[in-house]
């Protein structure tokens, strides 16, 4: 039987307009409106999903096993992975991500094996026969596997699973360690997209933030990466960030577009070094205000608009000739955990520590602690936390998590 979860798709009084409110949860509308030049800089992705004040912890065990049970039932239906790598050389200051900074190598070392126990689990529980069509690597930084810990991973999920040719994988690396031979090994593997974090190219700002990448670096980052192959290149911008005006935002997005990466994702830098304990570095004093970052999102869209790109949602701005944006007018713009894409809905499987997956319309958060993620493995069970379910009732294509609703209003 399955377990009965508190919804946190609802209608927040008061708070949104009629449209938003009935398509998305409280999360998704202060979501949507952190997208909104009228409001102060928040993170988008920090504020996707806010379902943790109605999360069970009691029974998400047993929530996730009668998910799985369920999607069993459907054989050789495709699936979707997310797999978290919660590793990072070091620590930028506004990070607010559950990371780990220099860790030593048997610690990644034993997570990368404990990644393939975790596949051949959720393999036992729904079956081999099915095609992974998208595969996300990120969290953290794929560039703190070694070459071999990668190549390991992958064989794993196909032994698990099918990878096929024309899967979209994409992956998250740190520009300013990747090096030539580990984004061909990357494409050797099947990834086709990469995305590379900038953040802004200001020299104060970079050093205000502890994260120094040069437009010389970027650029031959991204040539290198062209030359190994990849299909798509994404660079990362945060506004909100300190000491940035104007003036240097408009500098940086100039380097940016001279570089001409297929796409651009940009979210709001949100400060609150409670939570994020790294940000108490940071000057709060110097951080751009409310409405000068609703310039600088304008800005933004203005200059990707003028040097072809097509907006994707409130977030992302892809070449006119994407695939996202030809699916957008075709129906078949889509969002789920990992972004927006062009693949059809299928069920999302989180995979790691702190992963997030979406089954069936329910959320399921792996443990976020390694010792904890571990422990589960160790005893053959699936190392779900918490999970969370959306409000039923909804038709099957809106029912496909927060982004899915997201789109419906931002499309």
């Amino acid at each position: 039987m399955r377990i009965s979860l508190k919804p946190f798709w609802r209608r927040e009084a008061g708070s949104a307009a009629d449209g938003e409110s009935a398509l998305v949860g409280a999360g998704a509308v202060r979501w949507l409106r952190s997208a909104r030049p009228a409001d102060a800089p928040v993170d988008a992705a920090a504020q996707w999903p806010d379902t943790e004040p109605h999360a069970d912890t009691e029974n998400a065990q047993a929530n996730y096993q009668s998910a799985l049970q369920a999607l069993a039932q459907r054989p050789g239906g495709p699936v979707a992975l997310s797999i978290r790598l919660p590793f990072c050389a070091a620590r930028c200051l506004f990070c607010d991500r559950d990371i780990l900074a220099a860790q030593p190598i048997d610690v990644i070392g034993s997570y990368a094996e404990a990644l393939a126990d975790e596949a051949a689990l959720l393999a036992q529980h729904i079956g081999r026969d099915r095609d992974v069509l998208q595969l996300h690597l990120g969290g953290g930084t794929a560039n703190e596997l070694s070459d071999s810990q990668l190549a390991a991973l992958v064989e794993a999920l196909q032994s698990a699973w099918r990878l096929p040719s024309d899967a979209e994988m994409s992956v998250e690396c740190d520009p300013r360690r990747v090096t030539r031979q580990h984004l061909e090994m990357l494409r050797g593997l099947g990834f086709r997209h990469v995305s590379f974090g900038v953040a802004d190219f200001d020299i104060t700002v970079q050093q205000a933030i502890g994260r120094r990448n040069s437009q010389a670096l970027i650029d031959d980052v991204c040539m290198t990466a062209r030359e190994a192959g990849f299909e798509r290149i994404q660079l990362e911008l945060i506004v909100g960030l300190p000491h940035q005006s104007a003036s240097s935002w408009r500098s940086t997005l100039d380097r940016l577009i001279a570089m001409a990466p297929d796409r651009v994702a940009l979210s709001c830098y949100q400060h609150r070094p409670d939570q994020a304990p790294a940000q108490h570095a940071i000057d709060s004093a110097a951080l751009p205000d409310s409405a000068l970052c609703s310039e600088l999102r304008s800005m933004t869209s203005s200059a990707m608009l003028s040097a072809g790109y097509a907006p994707i949602g409130a977030s992302q701005f892809v070449l006119d000739d994407d695939e996202l944006a030809l699916a957008r007018p075709e129906g078949r713009l889509r969002r789920n955990l990992i972004g927006y894409t062009a693949t059809p809905a299928t069920p999302l499987l989180g995979l790691g520590a702190g992963a997030v997956g979406e089954v069936d319309g329910s959320m399921f958060w792996n443990h976020p602690a390694l010792p904890d993620w571990h422990a589960a493995l160790r005893e053959k069970q699936l190392p779900v936390a918490r999970a969370a379910g959306v409000r039923r009732g909804l038709p099957p294509d809106r029912r496909s998590g927060r982004g899915q609703a997201a789109l419906a209003v931002l499309s």
